[in-house]
């Protein structure tokens, strides 16, 4: 029986694993002789014989092993690098290409099967460089751009989940504009969405200074704080944080429509400014799980500011699962993460911070809390290797691993 005459789900499993496995080079293959070929310069002389290994011979079989292969390859699209966004970028302009003069028949990527096949998408790629003024970083002379972000995501329209760093963040809140002016391009809708940090997302609707998470409070802080923002920027109680902007030319939350059916958000790392993590129930509504990340030995004063938050966010009847995810202050080394104490130069403790103990004791009351520890890098971590790509699955379910640890 003929390969390509298996079920398709059958045939999908096979590929899955063909992924998986390593391409090893196949020893007959060393030991043939080698045949007579031209160079490009006109110089004859020989080679060995190139055979097609692993996901690229299954493709190569047949058109239907071609689509299936292509299924499994585009279900979870992960860009990590510059290169890997420019070109799938161009994937897209040319699906786009052959929609418009009408060849899709002769591509087998096309707007259609994008926005059918990809089901989850990760944009892990983020151009760096230190800008003080916004608390970002960002990379000077990058090639991509938030266009080349907006096309890419519109074109996969129908991924459920979207993994994004806070550089690309705000293109998904003015995504709408793009869907509208792209050819074929639809809105997005996903229900799971990942940001690589903290990030206002609302700016027409809500207005929230920032405020600086690091300043001089017991314990000290291991690094020079930020300056000391005035307390009247930060309202003292939960309900006073999320306020319309009167004054604003609209007050229309459209633009971040895409924001309306995520149900689970994870904000992966904390930032380098104070963002009130009950805002974020009005720029998702329908929201049932968040993560919600936060240093530890920060801030006294603005820990506690987090908690009263988090406690008016399980307030809320439609919220399943609320994750505190505590980080240490920082980094030593590749792969170590370590508090410092600047004064008396020894280890502090994360489970000692104060935001992990009134975490826990906040947990003690109420199952719907988890509380972990972060690892600075680790979301992006959680989308490398092919087995992201070979599972139908794609990384697992966060949320399980979490709540059955």
């Amino acid at each position: 029986m003929a390969l390509e005459t298996l079920p398709n789900e059958l045939l999908l499993e096979i590929i899955s694993e063909v992924v998986l496995s390593p391409t090893i080079p196949d020893r007959k293959l060393e030991q043939s002789p080698p045949i007579a070929s031209t160079t490009k310069s006109g110089q004859k002389g020989l080679r060995r014989p190139e055979i097609p290994s692993g996901i690229h011979a299954v493709a190569l079989t047949c058109r239907h092993l071609h689509n299936l292969a292509n299924t499994v390859l585009y279900r979870t699209v992960v860009l990590d690098r510059e290169k890997d966004v420019l070109l799938f970028r161009r994937t897209v302009n040319d699906a786009r290409e052959a929609s418009r003069s009408g060849r899709t028949g002769e591509v087998s990527i096309t707007l259609a099967f994008l926005q059918n096949a990809v089901k989850r998408i990760a944009i892990t790629y983020a151009p760096m460089y230190a800008d003080l003024a916004v608390f970002t970083l960002r990379k000077l002379g990058t090639k991509v751009s938030n266009s080349d972000i907006s096309t890419i995501i519109t074109a996969c329209s129908g991924a459920h989940m979207i993994a994004v760093p806070p550089q690309w963040a705000p293109v998904l809140r003015d995504i709408r504009t793009t869907a509208e002016s792209s050819e074929g391009g639809e809105k997005p809708n996903p229900t799971e969405l990942l940001l690589g940090s903290y990030v206002d997302l609302s700016e027409t609707c809500c207005t929230i200074p920032p405020i600086a998470q690091w300043r001089p409070s017991a314990p000290s802080t291991p690094i020079h704080s930020l300056p000391t923002t005035p307390s009247t920027t930060r309202p003292s109680t939960p309900d006073l944080v999320i306020r319309h902007d009167s004054t604003g030319a609209s007050n229309d939350p459209s633009p971040a429509d895409i924001f309306h059916h995520v149900t689970h958000l994870c904000i992966a790392e904390p930032a380098y400014g104070w963002y009130s993590p009950l805002a974020l129930l009005e720029v998702f509504p329908s929201l049932t799980h968040i993560a919600l990340p936060r240093r530890a030995h920060a801030n006294i004063e603005n820990d506690k500011f987090f908690i009263e938050d988090v406690k008016a966010i399980l307030q809320e009847p439609r919220m399943r699962v609320v994750v505190i995810t505590v980080f240490p202050q920082i980094q030593i080394g590749v792969d170590r993460e370590q508090a410092v104490s600047r004064d008396a130069g020894e280890p502090l403790d994360l489970k000692d911070s104060t935001i992990w103990l009134a975490a826990e004791e906040l947990r003690k009351g109420d199952g719907r809390l988890f509380v972990v520890d972060g690892h600075s890098g680790s979301w992006r971590k959680d989308w490398q290797g092919p087995a992201v790509v070979a599972s139908a699955r794609g990384p697992g379910n966060w949320w399980r691993k979490v709540t059955s640890a």
